[in-house]
């Protein structure tokens, strides 16, 4: 870890100042340049496991702007650990950024189709990318395996000892890991607010929860909430686009549009509804990913001035 404690930034938003209600964020993104947010801490369990085994490749898998890929490209050139990327999809010259980025630092890039990207979990497949690639060790998508459900539990102790515990910490869904570990270590002050990223009812995203708890053989957990998810993976509404803009540009608030945008358009939703008391203290765990902005900046600028309407600032 570069730093002692994770910086605390206060969001000073005229909206949740009328309601009396403390919003800050946790800049989980600053741990590392470019192995930042959650992945710092995902990604811990398997580079310690591939140093017991050198020479032996780290594989995982993620889509063309892959924050996880990105991360670990960067991991494995710092720590001398050769990686192999799976991509999603067929390959497009140039390359863009983050796979520039992936193959400077040493990552070799196999690209696959669609259908067969969909058989990542099949052993049959995994064991024809081993004829294909050599032996490697795996590490699933998005870092996500019971190592890493307890490294993020360790998330709450890098919290600033400045700042005292709020009385919600927010963060997103996408494997679930992440929001797996931090309930399983949450402080009895605290709720944790989970918001998926891709388009997935509640239940679903629960049972995404259980199923790190159980092959983690946590016992069950409690103080937290769940919510549905309303878009595709990546998908960016004018509205999400817009939103996304006037954080940025007028209150220095920078959010990666995938992932922290949502969890604060859902924050900005609950507050609208009452869901959050005068005085309360609402936290939402930047969990990075900023890096992406180079594959879809385009995408908000285009959409943004579609769109027209009150935005929950």
């Amino acid at each position: 870890m570069l730093i002692d404690s994770i910086p605390e930034q206060i969001a000073d938003l005229p909206l949740w100042e009328r309601h009396q209600v403390a919003l800050s964020i946790i800049r989980l993104d600053q741990t590392h340049p470019h192995i930042s947010g959650n992945k710092w801490f995902k990604l811990q369990p398997a580079l310690r496991d591939a140093k017991r085994t050198p020479g032996r490749p780290l594989l995982s898998f993620g889509g063309p702007y892959s924050n996880h890929l990105h991360a670990l490209a960067y991991a494995g050139y710092q720590q001398g650990i050769p990686t192999l990327g799976v991509i999603r999809g067929e390959p497009v010259f140039p390359l863009n950024p983050t796979l520039q980025d992936a193959e400077r630092w040493g990552m070799r890039l196999h690209f696959v189709t669609r259908e067969a990207y969909a058989r990542r979990s099949d052993p049959e497949w995994i064991e024809c990318l081993r004829a294909e690639l050599g032996d490697f060790q795996m590490v699933p998508e998005g870092g996500s395996s019971p190592a890493a459900v307890q490294a993020c539990a360790d998330i709450w102790s890098y919290l600033s000892p400045q700042a005292s515990l709020p009385d919600y910490l927010a963060c997103a869904l996408g494997t679930g890991a992440t929001a797996a570990g931090l309930i399983t270590a949450c402080p009895a002050t605290t709720q944790v607010l989970v918001v998926p990223a891709l388009k997935v009812s509640a239940e679903t995203a629960g049972q995404m929860l259980s199923s790190h708890w159980t092959t983690s053989a946590y016992p069950s957990v409690s103080r937290y909430q769940v919510f549905s998810g309303d878009l595709p993976y990546a998908r960016i509404s004018p509205m999400l686009a817009a939103l996304w803009y006037q954080l940025s540009t007028c209150y220095g608030i920078d959010l990666d549009p995938v992932y922290t945008l949502r969890v604060y358009y859902r924050l900005s939703q609950l507050l609208l509804q009452g869901g959050f008391a005068p005085g309360s203290r609402v936290a939402l765990l930047h969990t990075g990913g900023l890096q992406g902005l180079r594959g879809c900046r385009a995408q908000i600028e285009q959409r943004a001035p579609a769109f027209s309407g009150p935005l929950p600032l």
